[in-house]
């Protein structure tokens, strides 16, 4: 019985020396895998802040609500405010309220800080959308939540899959940081060492410029803590 016993100890040593191993090669390979990715994401956003053919966007939303103040259509946003900002010239190229096309009021205020007084006499995105449509055609688009603006506009089908091709900054932030979940821009700007509150980014053509530097930030290879990552080397050129 004592020999079983020893066996069954040393079999046990070996499989427990088995998972140890097995843990160390794990932990090495996902800390090569966030390298390659924090390299591929600053790659790409100095690809992105030195094109320039790319714009930043800011397509800021209400959630549609009948005459009565009730959400209608299952819950579906529209959009109410359109902001691009220009990376390589740093300037903001558009800047465009839109007047609800099917909303009764306007929802979010403490996200947009906009209410219906703010935009009942701008034009329908109808009106409007041609000269949004030039400023954004033949341009990289990047979106900081680019499948939410996306939803926005399935609710106004001539502009339903303008930015099929946007890239979502969000997402890219959240591969940076290997954090997949709960990221918020707050967060981000805590890691990026600005400090700046979301309650106080409520004006577009604020947080578009803080987004700018976002994206500025994590070309230049900055990780959690403001600590800058060694320069890797240049890129050739491309199309992000």
């Amino acid at each position: 019985m004592n020999s079983f016993l020893r066996d069954i100890d040393r079999e046990k040593g070996k499989m427990q020396g088995d998972i140890d191993n097995l843990l160390r090669h794990y932990e090495k390979l996902a800390g090569f895998v966030q390298q390659y990715t924090q390299a591929t994401t600053t790659e790409w956003a100095r690809l992105a802040v030195n094109h320039p053919s790319a714009l930043l966007l800011i397509v800021e939303t209400t959630g549609i609500v009948d005459e009565t103040g009730y959400y209608a259509y299952g819950g579906e946003v529209e959009p109410i405010r359109f902001t691009a900002y220009h990376l390589t010239s740093e300037t903001i190229v558009l800047d465009q309220l839109i007047h609800p096309t099917h909303s009764y009021d306007v929802r979010g205020f403490e996200y947009h800080g906009l209410r219906l007084s703010d935009i009942e006499d701008k034009p329908l995105l109808s009106a409007a959308w041609p000269t949004i449509q030039d400023t954004l055609e033949n341009h990289h688009i990047i979106i900081f939540g680019a499948d939410y603006a996306r939803k926005a506009l399935l609710s106004v089908p001539f502009s339903a899959y303008a930015l099929d091709s946007a890239f979502c900054l969000h997402d890219k932030c959240k591969e940076y940081y290997n954090e997949f979940y709960n990221l918020s821009l707050e967060q981000i700007l805590s890691y990026q060492g600005i400090d700046r509150k979301r309650d106080e980014l409520r004006n577009s053509q604020d947080r578009i410029v803080i987004l700018a530097q976002v994206l500025r930030n994590l070309a230049a290879g900055m990780t959690k803590q403001d600590q800058e990552s060694e320069d890797s080397n240049e890129l050739d050129e491309h199309p992000f």
